[in-house]
């Protein structure tokens, strides 16, 4: 019945990173920016592997049906697919990337027969001067199995001893996590040329083995589990340490090795490393596409598609002093198309304002380098109170978020961490100033992460606001963050773990007593992933009912849309482009009246029912229209929105595009709102 109900989950993520490959295919993308979204695609199936297939390997071991099982047809139809993404990715590079990198004067060499002769010596050389003092080459034997590291480059070369003529294998690492994976060779006739540090690897090494002859040497890599399973301890700092050993051994998920590589070995690699059948695929000579992010552009910015300059916001740039400002009345910024810069004024106004006595902040992912938190820590060496909840288990930046605690920490700076049993999420900050004996407040709550590195390519938005309602429900928040003194009700702010799943629920049946009176009923979203069953059902519900909703879902999706009895009146599209697509939107139209909120939440069962979040509403009328604007140009059609069939199955507009680009068509709304 659910596989009726709901598309797999894991499916509908791989159809999204499907489209990313696609991305390619549009003809205002230069060739870097090609390049960037096969790499894109490149570490998102990586980190997929290391989380989801992981996790599937786990679910589909404990079924009462070993094989056949509902898991393990999901982690089968789920291994087809990524393999066939990385063979499509493979194709694409090679037949269609590196030719047009060529017809720009940039030459990599790519599975060469020969290199030209100073190629081939200045090659030796990098080896010789800058990568040999990495490479550690290691003869396998049965007694002593070798360990494959998450992530790491690797060769499984076949030797034969010369003086014994018997048969050996060696591992040589690929030392890309330490070494830049391309270096830039002599320019020969008018173009620029390139070689992987795998190649310079395969040049330099037999003359560094000299008792073996090298026959073949053949690409390996090894994604492992990366899943943190934390016991909820008291010293969480131990926990995550523990954690991060547990991950660096996770069991395999996915092993990828040169197809060209032989049956025999294939089959060693099997019983070598303890891999299963199912883990063990096929793909090209080279690996980690992810490192195209850094292939040095030698050309310019021709080469890469034009920047859309940040715009000032109409109203706040006016002001020098923002908190008089925002005393007046709240203003909306919306990410990368206005700077990040309107955020950290805000702060460092605060470190330097002499009425703030009091900051308080949540983190989920912080920038390295963060000016924000570097504030922090002025304004607490200035004598402020500062408060900061960090959640330390952010996936892959639990590291980073513990460097940062400690170091805000020995600047003085109350340091809160993660709550057993739920992760928080939620993206606010709280501003207490005394003026002349009166208290006064102002919040920022935005839709993405205090990191001043993913504003310029996540697409959010944000808020700054003195609105007693946000305010004082938002300070409740933290005095349960900090103090764990339990909230009274939210009315304002949509809060899951106190009623937001269930406030989410009265909304959407609002709309369906709406119909049943004869008001239209009409739901807008925009999320990055929507999953919870409940939620889902309560969306065929609404259908049925004759309410009117529109989704705009990036990621997993898996309602089915558009489906006969079931969801008729549910359309979902979805959009990529130069910007990733993270701010969440909910409006419901109450009778004409429409309730618009802005949050750090996604309908998944994770984001309503295990973590803390902040869902706010916009009271402004002029703001809500602005955001109301946002979401009838993201439903517009257009060449790089697509939308989604009830099977994941992909419509385009490209037919009869009202707009070639959601990203752009706003930015331009914008840029007019400035130009008044």
């Amino acid at each position: 019945m659910d596989e009726v109900l709901f598309n797999d989950r894991d499916l509908s993520w791989l159809s999204f990173n499907n489209r990313v490959l696609s991305e390619i295919h549009f003809p205002d993308l230069k060739i870097y920016d090609k390049l960037k979204f096969i790499a894109i695609h490149s570490s998102n199936l990586d980190e997929f592997s290391r989380v989801r297939m992981a996790e599937l390997e786990q679910l589909a071991a404990k079924e009462n049906q070993p094989g056949t099982g509902y898991f393990a047809r999901t982690l089968d139809a789920v291994r087809k697919e990524a393999q066939r993404q990385s063979v499509e990715a493979r194709i694409l590079l090679e037949k269609k990337l590196l030719p047009e990198l060529k017809k720009s004067g940039i030459v990599l060499y790519h599975q060469p027969k020969k290199f030209h002769a100073i190629h081939e010596e200045e090659a030796l050389h990098i080896f010789m001067s800058k990568v040999l003092t990495y490479i550690q080459p290691i003869i396998l034997d049965e007694e002593s199995i070798f360990f494959l590291e998450d992530r790491m480059l690797y060769f499984l070369v076949s030797l034969t001893e010369k003086r014994t003529k018997a048969e050996r294998k060696m591992i040589l690492n690929i030392p890309a996590d330490i070494l830049p994976r391309f270096y830039e060779l002599s320019s020969l006739k008018g173009l620029k040329y390139f070689i992987y540090l795998d190649d310079i690897i395969r040049i330099g090494a037999k003359y560094i083995i000299r008792k073996y002859a090298l026959n073949a040497f053949y690409a390996i890599k090894l994604n492992r589990n990366a899943e943190l399973h934390l016991e909820e301890e008291a010293e969480i700092f131990d926990a995550l340490h523990k954690g991060f050993q547990a991950r660096k051994r996770g069991e395999p998920s996915r092993f990828q090795y040169d197809s060209i590589m032989p049956d025999n070995l294939v089959l060693f690699c099997k019983q070598y490393f303890s891999l299963e059948e199912g883990e063990m695929l096929p793909v090209g000579r080279y690996m980690n596409n992810s490192d195209f992010f850094s292939l040095p552009n030698p050309v310019g910015h021709e080469l890469v598609q034009h920047a859309l300059k940040p715009l000032k916001h109409r109203s706040l740039s006016l002001f020098g002093k923002y908190f008089k400002a925002i005393s007046r009345k709240d203003f909306l910024l919306h990410f990368p198309y206005q700077t990040y810069d309107y955020v950290l004024v805000f702060f460092n106004q605060a470190v330097l304002d002499p009425f703030v006595t009091e900051i308080m902040i949540t983190f989920y992912r912080i920038a390295n380098g963060s000016y924000i938190v570097n504030a922090l820590i002025s304004a607490a060496k200035n004598g402020k109170k500062v408060k900061a909840f960090l959640e330390l288990k952010a996936r892959f930046d639990e590291a980073n978020n513990m460097y940062w605690a400690e170091k805000m920490a020995e600047a003085g700076v109350q340091i809160s961490y993660s709550i057993p049993g739920i992760k928080v999420h939620a993206k606010a900050a709280l501003i207490k100033r005394t003026i002349n004996g009166k208290e006064q407040r102002l919040a920022y709550l935005g839709t993405g992460n205090f990191n001043e590195k993913t504003s310029d390519i996540y697409s959010d938005m944000g808020l700054l606001t003195s609105d007693p309602r946000h305010c004082s429900e938002l300070e409740s928040l933290f005095n349960y963050l900090f103090d764990k003194k339990k909230p009274p009700r939210f009315d304002t702010l949509i809060v899951p773990q106190f009623g937001g799943f269930e406030k989410f629920i009265f909304l959407i049946e609002r709309e369906i007593e709406y119909v049943k009176a004869g008001f239209l009923g009409q739901i807008w979203v925009k999320i990055n992933n929507l999953e919870d069953p409940d939620i889902i059902q309560k969306l065929y519900d609404a259908s049925a009912a004759g309410v009117l909703i529109k989704l705009c879902v990036r990621g997993i999706c898996r309602i089915r849309p558009g489906v006969a009895g079931l969801s008729e009146n549910i359309s979902v599209c979805r959009i990529v482009g130069r910007y990733l697509e993270h701010s969440r939107v909910f409006v419901f139209h109450n009778k004409g009246a429409q309730e618009v909120y802005l949050g750090s939440a996604d309908w998944m069962t994770r984001n309503l029912r295990n973590r803390i979040e902040v869902v706010f509403p916009i009271l402004n009328l002029k703001l809500k229209n602005e955001v109301l604007k946002f979401m009838e140009i993201q439903f517009t059609p257009s060449a790089k929105t697509q939308l989604l069939g009830p099977d994941l199955e992909q419509v385009d507009f490209t037919k009869n595009p009202k707009q070639y680009c959601a990203q752009l068509a706003f930015h331009n709304y914008l840029a007019k709102s400035v130009a008044k």
